[in-house]
């Protein structure tokens, strides 16, 4: 095998394991759709919420609990989403374009393993800038005790 052929057959693997892991794409080869994100959590025909053309939502209940996909028009928009999101707590699988939102970071450890991504926790913020620890909430209008 040349050089050359050898370089094209692991470039070819990797898009291959890429389409099959999850990667962030469709089977067109674009984005992929909340539908297709969806279906490969176990959810068949996740309910509507958004439907616009920056973002797309939908909720699934599954055996795993309930749970929100979100695709996005783009990358920026996704991340101002999540830096608005993050501190109103929960478990966040980030992909390519893409956020699955659930309760707890096992039930997205368990989606990760289909989709790839990343999985980040959310929490309230302290006036002195530290995190709160996962699982704590404060009432509205609740301040920390110093």
């Amino acid at each position: 095998m040349t050089r050359g052929t050898r370089t094209a057959a692991l470039l070819g693997a990797a898009l291959t394991l890429c389409a099959l892991g999850g990667c962030g794409t469709s089977a067109t080869g674009g984005p992929a759709t909340v539908e297709e994100i969806a279906a490969r959590t176990g959810c068949a025909e996740p309910h509507m919420q958004v439907d616009a053309d920056e973002l797309r939502q939908g909720v699934c209940k599954t055996s795993k609990g309930q749970y929100s996909v979100t695709t996005f028009a783009t990358e920026r928009g996704k991340q101002e989403w999540l830096d608005d999101a993050l501190s109103y707590g929960g478990a966040y699988l980030i992909g390519t374009r893409w956020i699955v939102l659930g309760n707890t970071r096992e039930m997205l450890e368990s989606f990760r393993a289909t989709l790839g991504g990343s999985v980040k926790i959310g929490g309230h913020a302290m006036p002195s800038g530290e995190p709160m620890p996962p699982g704590h909430s404060m009432a509205p209008g609740e301040m920390p005790m110093p």
